[in-house]
């Protein structure tokens, strides 16, 4: 039978204290504690890389949910910050201009029921600061149209009628009626 020779690294028994025994010994415990925790720690950051790349894909994915939603609502804000323009410039426009409703108002009381505007047209003449009507109607009567002549100069917030014109046409069974009103300058309302 043949005889195994055996090779050993370790130093040999009968000198333990000497530096090679030592460093061995010392490779061949604290060495492996080293090396597995090594792996342990490479392990760890192995499966948990599973875990961030999933993590990873979630949040990429709520990302792009978020950008599409984002891009979607662009066309709608576009349109709303334009109308917010739109709204500011009518306001702005308005609020330069002077309000007619009082004189708008006082015109309507004067009327009778059976008279019919055509056209009306009111504006500011800055010359004399007063608010200027211009209006064509139509009546039926004789009666209506002296009426309102009369209620205008009695209407104390017009200052001056002007009658342009009055006519009838022979064919039809109406008078045509053409007034300039003069308003009385009215201070200014605030709005707040």
């Amino acid at each position: 039978m043949a005889v195994k020779k055996e090779i050993s690294l370790l130093p040999e028994s009968e000198n333990p204290r000497s530096f090679g025994a030592r460093f061995f010994k010392w490779i061949t415990t604290t060495g492996r504690v080293t090396i597995i925790l090594t792996e342990l720690i490479v392990i760890s950051v192995f499966i948990s890389r599973f875990w961030l790349d999933r993590k990873n894909s979630d949040l990429s994915e709520i990302a792009r949910q978020k950008q599409a939603v984002l891009e979607s609502i662009v066309p709608f804000e576009t349109e709303f910050v334009q109308l917010q323009q739109r709204l500011s410039y009518i306001k702005d426009f308005y609020s330069n201009q002077p309000e007619y409703s009082n004189q708008i108002n006082s015109l309507i009381t004067s009327t009778p029921e059976d008279l019919f505007y055509e056209s009306l047209s009111v504006s500011r003449d800055e010359k004399i600061k007063s608010t200027v009507i211009d209006t064509s109607l139509t009546a039926y009567k004789e009666e209506s149209i002296v009426s309102f002549i009369t209620n205008l100069m009695l209407n104390p917030d017009i200052d001056q009628v002007d009658i342009n014109k009055i006519e009838k046409k022979e064919k039809e069974n109406k008078y045509s009626i053409s007034l300039t009103l003069f308003f009385k300058t009215t201070k200014a309302v605030t709005k707040i």
